[in-house]
């Protein structure tokens, strides 16, 4: 029966339309649904509905992982996946709203609302006030539609902690991509998550003729370990070294390294490594392959590696390794391995980020319930 509701519940998520429609007016008191900012803030509309965020309660991999959290968990697992996947859910009333909430995932008006965020409240570290007050980075934005206000927080990492930052019940640290980043390099610069994940980009904050003349806004679709661009420029592989030891014997070193994030990686999910692969080749024949995997691999209390996603949320009891790339890490990784004894050595060496989700698919289910046949 519990699967049966969960069913319900996802496809709920997956078939609400957006309700609002986009002349309504600005509810000062309450929040709005995104379509209504799309009114003014075209641009930055059209970056969210595009970005994970605007897709976090729809998005696929996440349909697919509450679903089995819902089977499991019931009403916890709709409460904890919603607070950041649909944290919109829980200031409205009324189902018609609460539908509408569901399918916008973080909508616009809930960060631009928030006004504190405590990590020790693990279980709804934001602080929201609706009180028709618009918060951002902006210094000396102004609207004639709703009041603006300069929100320092905006700006800062804790920001994205609440959500990017995550340690359960019994202690173990799901996601800790917040304390990743305060050790880092970029850190002690002043670099935070907006630097690299809300860069400023050509764009008008306002519909043209609505008295901004603002010519940059900040990227507003957050591009992450989704973004191939992202992740290309976060490590880097080089060969340092390749020697034979003994005449049949080969010795390999290469350097792994994290250039271009300023927290491990990977970060997010526990699920998610990073594989080094180094092929030895004598006169251009492979003879040799070797591997490495970087990743926080966490137990449940029955001591088995936790491979699904949403059980990494649901029954982490403790970490078992974590020898993924810190922020700024440089490793010099060895090989060693017999080869022939004559020929040229050359060596191949590559790092792949691997994601392996589940995801639900659609597929014909077809079966033949009888036939006849007529021959004159």
């Amino acid at each position: 029966m519990v699967r049966f509701q969960a069913l319900a519940v996802i496809l709920g998520v997956l078939c609400v339309p957006l309700l609002a429609a986009d002349d309504e007016a600005l509810d000062p008191a309450g929040l709005n649904p995104s379509a209504r900012c799309n009114q003014c803030h075209l641009e930055i509309y059209s970056m969210w509905k595009r970005s994970m965020h605007g897709g976090s309660s729809t998005d696929p991999i996440f349909e697919t992982s509450y679903l089995r959290a819902y089977a499991e968990a019931g009403e916890k697992a709709r409460n904890f996946c919603f607070r950041c996947h649909a944290p919109g859910v829980s200031l409205v009333k009324g189902k018609q709203a609460g539908e509408l909430f569901r399918a916008e995932g973080i909508p616009c008006d809930y960060c631009h609302s928030v006004v504190s965020v405590d990590l020790q409240k693990r279980d709804q570290p934001f602080t929201v006030k609706l009180d028709g007050i618009k918060r951002g980075p902006l210094r000396d934005a102004e609207s004639p539609v709703h009041e603006v206000a300069r929100s320092p927080l905006h700006e800062t990492a804790e920001f994205c902690a609440g959500c990017h930052e995550y340690t359960n019940g019994v202690g173990v640290p799901i996601f800790s991509t917040y304390t990743e980043w305060k050790g880092s390099p970029q850190a002690a610069e002043g670099k935070t998550c907006q630097n690299c994940h809300m860069p400023l980009t050509p764009g008008a904050t306002v519909r043209p003729g609505l008295g901004s003349d603002r010519k940059s806004i900040n990227l507003h679709d957050i591009s992450g370990g989704h973004s191939r661009d992202q992740v290309v420029k976060a490590a880097k592989v080089r060969i340092i070294n390749v020697r034979r030891e003994k005449a049949s014997t080969a010795a390999v070193e290469v350097e792994v390294a994290n250039v271009g994030s300023g927290h491990s990686i990977p970060t997010g999910l526990p699920t998610r490594k990073i594989v080094l692969e180094v092929i030895l080749f004598v006169d251009n024949r492979e003879v040799r392959r070797f591997e490495r995997q970087y990743q926080k691999r966490l137990l449940d209390d029955s001591g088995n590696v936790i491979v699904l996603d949403h059980r990494t949320l649901l029954n982490a009891h403790k970490v078992l390794e974590d020898n993924r790339l810190m922020a700024g890490e440089r490793r010099i990784e060895r090989f060693s391995g017999s080869v022939p004894g004559k020929g040229r050595l050359r060596v191949e060496a590559k790092l792949t980020y691997v994601y392996q989700p589940e995801i639900i698919l659609r597929q014909q289910m077809s079966i033949e319930m009888t036939s006849d046949t007529y021959t004159p």
